[in-house]
């Protein structure tokens, strides 16, 4: 706020030249003592006569002594003053400026004079970092959300969570950005974020209605500011290098554990292996991998209207070896509006992404490459030289097709390990696998204003994306059981078309103490979906006409493949009306209600259930504002009460026409002589009308306070959210024969919970520092489901399912054999036999845990010291657990973690070990135990950043307004007691939450850039 272009500068010295004797000098400084460069300063008489601050907060003015001058600057207080030769001018923040706005469904309110549970996060908290999407900037910095991640991979975006896990499907919340919905945030470059609304309660988010059961992120971008044209560019530059690495046996370790339990002989380990091959897998995977970010924004604007333009490209090769985990993203952002006529304004905002991305396999028990560092063994070399062992060259004459490296040296493939994994490199050489698109998503707007408080919005929103993707299998050999012969190829196009036109009028109108306002508006939304995708599978010989990369398109098949195509197009409708109404007297007491209406096309629900109605009520105090809280006004500035109720709902469980009767064409009959047959037909699922919207039903309790002339404030919540109604299939029908059965409502899922926000900011002379934390805690169950189903099945590790949908346990808790001890006179695996009946089996799975933190926090510190500035923050969480599901038990010579089956094991002379001994009976059980359970707490530093602005006087002669330069360590140290890469690991973002089967781990990062403004 305190620079001003080149432009502004000459104009400041030329009225200072031209200037007449009597003219008045003087200075302008901010609260802190620092210049304030653009300030304007007007003759009250006559509004022409003007000047502005220069570079050293100076002006001169041609007026005379003791006239009155007008010292303005945008977010501070106006001052009228009499004009004096060298006078100074201290310019006072303007809190009624500096009063947070946040936004809210269809308008904007003040902080002050919210009711709901809405947190904020700002553009502070997302500038300057490694994040490359906007789901990742949320981590930490605000109660009540929790980022699940599946994969850190480039191009990878995790799932935002508020509020808990509120369905058998999914739990993902509502994103608006600038008004328009989507499905996916993660191409928005989150340097153009203006700031980010949770909107966390049912009465914040029930004005989106059947859309918002799970939440609401609200986005706006950013605009231009009037009297601030400005050209910036930010640079940053990162290394990347694997965080965690988790300890596994090497090869003498290795051979021990094997010749122990009789897996392998010692005469068959010393024929096999070189006698000084120890690979470390890790270091064959992967190696340091960079990301550069540049942004070139451009903003300006007047009183009648304003702009912002950036671009922005990301390229981030990340931290396995080669480009085969890569992610490319170009973005441009355009946004403006103009005031047409007093009466009329209007704008546009539009975001473009162009994407290429590459990942490698992970998550997987049946072959992926993070999976493969882990269970490969040491005694395998990376690589042979230039000529195969003996005993591979056959495979070879066979005609298999061995991968080779850069330097012609062929992969290792291991003689103690044959699986579905085997070498990384192999598993990322044996396929070509590319995915890019785009994404235009805008909208176009006009504010009509006819009569005062009064403004009729239109807006129509638009979302046009496209997908490609080509995979590619090549020939390989990677053991004796996974290898491919010939080439295939398959592609696919996606094209997704969605508008939606909104108009809605916002009123609000004062007289005497008491403050009025009303919106009310409609939605309509229309959405199409359409593919096409065909495949080229080999049969006998490859599938294209040549193994070449410029023969890797359906167009050149060979006449042998076989052919596939498939393709159809969806769409869906929907249509809204909504209304909120609110009351406040005096600021100190206040009331707001909402309703929304939607009605679902014939998709989705019948014509019986079709509409839903959501309703919220939401009412607040403020306490402060009472007389007989006079006595603490000295410490407390605010102290406001809120509480609210509200219905919401959701779809995102129903596929295309769930509630129908279909008939699905069955068998052949003989009906007649001969061989001719009848195409037979059944009913294939018996229909349900009745089906209707997912509920969630919420009650907030929450006081927020402000302290201490602003340096303290704070934020308590309490919430309980009952999901009603959830979608639930297999059903047992009773009496009806034939069929499956349809989707019913037949579930309720409850979570509750504290949220803490805190906040303090002061300074000691030039000094400045700040620290922000805040804590959730979460309780989750399931408080019904159907009487004919006893639980729900969710993830699978190879042949177990070991999550699990079931009444009175959390969402997908884990349910396995309980580890009991290790048997001293066997070294087998003893469990509990938990109904007593004699025998251990699967009558005796329990809950053995679930992945949901009993709390989560993050905090956040900054210091400021002249030009020199810090910031330390972190985040984690504390109580959920992770299952281990690494180790495949028919897969006994597999390498292993230590800490999970190798130390402390039961061997002849530690008859007391805590471990399985090596080749112990019941290691099926084991694996699918508590024993495989362990702690998923963990506090992660995400980032620790210097900063250091350059002095304005020296920027100023060379026409630089700003420029600061900075360092970083992100995600450099992580505190925690899981062996495992990471531990934010997920298989899936449902029903695989904590379940680690491989997943791509998060990078440390050494970070350098610079921030320049002209």
């Amino acid at each position: 706020m305190k620079k001003i272009s080149l432009l502004m500068v000459l104009m400041a010295l030329f009225m200072s030249v031209t200037s007449f004797a009597q003219g008045v000098k003087g200075t302008v400084i901010d609260e802190n003592g620092e210049p304030v460069i653009g300030a304007t300063i007007v003759d009250k008489v006559n509004s022409q006569n003007a000047a502005i601050t220069d570079f050293d907060g100076r002006f001169t003015i041609n007026v005379n002594a003791g006239k009155t001058i007008v010292v303005s600057y945008i977010g501070y207080e106006t001052q009228e003053l009499a004009a004096k030769n060298g006078m100074t001018v201290r310019l006072q923040p303007d809190n009624k400026v500096l009063d947070e706005v946040v936004v809210v469904g269809y308008g904007v309110q003040k902080k002050s004079s919210v009711t709901g549970a809405i947190s904020q996060v700002k553009p502070e908290d997302m500038e300057n970092r490694t994040i490359s999407n906007a789901q990742q900037a949320l981590q930490g910095k605000t109660s009540g959300v929790q980022i699940i991640s599946t994969s850190a991979a480039p191009g990878s975006s995790p799932t935002v969570r508020v509020r808990g896990y509120s369905s058998n499907k999914s739990s993902e919340p509502l994103y608006v950005v600038d008004g328009v919905r989507l499905s996916d945030i993660s191409g928005i470059d989150p340097a153009t974020i203006a700031s980010m609304e949770i909107l966390k309660d049912a009465a914040s988010a029930a004005i989106y209605g059947a859309e918002a059961g799970n939440g609401v992120v609200l986005i706006t971008t950013k605009k231009g500011k009037a009297g601030q044209g400005k050209i910036a560019y930010d640079f940053m530059w990162t290394d990347e290098s694997l965080a965690r690495i988790p300890k596994m046996l090497n090869a003498k370790e290795y051979m021990q554990y094997m010749v122990e339990g009789n897996l392998f002989t010692q005469d068959y380990m010393n024929a096999n292996w070189d006698g000084k091959t120890d690979t470390k897998w890790t270091d064959v995977a992967f190696t340091h991998g960079h990301m550069q970010k540049h942004n070139f924004s451009f903003t300006g604007g007047n009183d009648r209207g304003n702009y912002y333009l950036a671009l922005s490209y990301l390229n981030n090769d990340g931290i396995v070896k080669g480009d085969a985990d890569t992610y490319k993203r170009l973005t441009a952002t355009v946004n403006g509006e103009y005031k047409i006529k007093d009466w009329l304004k209007v704008g546009t905002t539009n975001q473009v992404e162009k994407y290429n991305v590459r990942q490698v396999s992970t998550n997987n028990e049946y072959g992926s490459l993070l999976t493969a560092v882990l269970m490969m063994d040491p005694l395998t070399p990376d690589t042979y030289g230039k000529e195969l062992p003996a005993n591979l060259q056959a495979y070879q004459a066979m005609g298999k097709t061995f991968l080779q490296d850069g330097n012609d040296n062929y992969y290792g493939v291991s003689q103690f390990y044959n699986g579905e994994q085997y070498h990384p490199m192999i598993m990322r050489d044996n396929g070509l696998n590319k995915n890019s698109g785009f994404n235009v998503t805008g909208s176009v707007y006009g504010d009509f204003t006819l009569i005062p408080n009064l403004t009729v919005t239109s807006r129509f929103g638009y979302r046009l994306t496209g997908t490609r993707s080509s995979s590619t299998s090549l020939p390989f050999f990677g053991n004796a059981v996974q290898s491919r012969d010939y080439v295939d190829q398959s592609n696919t196009s996606s094209t997704t078309i969605y508008y939606q036109w909104e108009n809605f009028a916002n009123y609000m109108k004062s007289f005497g103490n008491h403050t009025v306002s009303a919106m009310v508006g409609m939605s309509f939304q229309d959405s199409s979906y359409d593919y096409v995708t065909g495949q080229l599978t080999s049969n006998g010989e490859d599938a294209i006409k040549k193994n070449d990369p410029l023969f890797y398109y359906l167009n050149y098949a060979n006449a042998s493949a076989t052919k596939g195509v498939s393709g159809e197009t969806t769409s869906s409708t929907k249509f809204s009306y909504f209304g909120r109404l609110g009351y406040d007297f005096l600021g100190r007491y206040m009331l707001q209600a909402s309703l929304r209406a939607d009605a679902a096309d014939l998709s989705k629900l019948s014509p019986k259930k079709r509409w839903g109605y959501f309703p919220a009520v939401s009412v607040g105090w403020t306490i402060s504002e009472e007389k007989f809280f006079a006595p603490l006004k000295k410490a407390f500035d605010s102290l406001k009460f809120r509480a609210s109720w509200g219905q919401n709902g959701s779809l995102s469980a129903l596929s295309g026409y769930s509630y129908s009767t279909d008939i699905a064409l069955g068998g052949l009959y003989p009906f007649g002589s001969g061989i001719q047959y009848t195409q037979a037909a059944a009913p294939s699922t018996m229909g349900n009308e009745d089906l209707k919207w997912e509920t969630s039903e919420q009650l907030n309790f929450g006081l927020d306070g402000i302290l201490m002339g602003g340096r303290l404030t704070f934020g308590v919540d309490y919430f309980t959210k009952k999901t009603k109604d959830l979608l639930v299939w297999n059903t047992t029908p009773s009496l009806v024969i034939g069929g499956a059965t349809s989707p019913i409502n037949a579930g309720n899922v409850e979570n509750k919970g504290f949220e803490f926000e805190l906040g303090w900011r002061d300074h000691i002379g030039d000094f400045s520092y700040g620290i922000r934390a805040n804590l959730s805690t979460l309780s989750n169950k399931v408080t019904y489901i159907d009487p004919s189903i006893t639980r729900l099945a969710g993830s699978t590790f190879h042949t177990y399912t070991i999550t699990y949908f079931e009444q009175g346990y959390p969402v997908y808790y884990f349910r396995g054999f309980e580890f009991d001890k290790i048997n001293p006179e066997t070294g087998d695996p003893m469990f509990k036999d938990i109904n007593g009946d004699g025998v251990v089996n699967n009558d005796d799975l329990t809950d053995i845990g679930n992945a949901i933190p009993d709390f989560t926090y993050g905090i956040t510190l900054n210091a400021a010291y002249k030009g020199f500035d810090l910031t330390v923050f972190g985040t984690g969480s504390h109580g959920n657990k992770i299952f281990n599901c690494i180790n495949r038990p028919d897969y006994a010579t597999s390498n292993k973690m230590k800490e999970v089956l190798y130390d402390d094991r039961w061997n002849p002379t530690n008859t007391t070990g805590t471990k399985p001994r090596a080749g112990a009976n019941d290691m099926d059980k084991y694996v699918d135990s508590s024993a495989m359970i362990y702690d998923g707490s963990y506090f992660k530093i995400k980032q620790i950043q210097l900063g250091y602005t350059l002095p304005k006087n020296v920027l100023s002669k060379v026409g630089i307004s700003n420029a600061r330069v900075y360092g970083s360590l992100d995600d450099f140290f992580t505190f925690s007691s899981y062996p495992g890469f990471d531990p934010e690991a997920a298989a899936n973002t449902t029903t695989g939450m904590g379940v680690d089967k491989g997943a791509y781990p998060t990078s440390k990062k050494v970070v350098l850039g610079f921030n320049i403004e002209f």
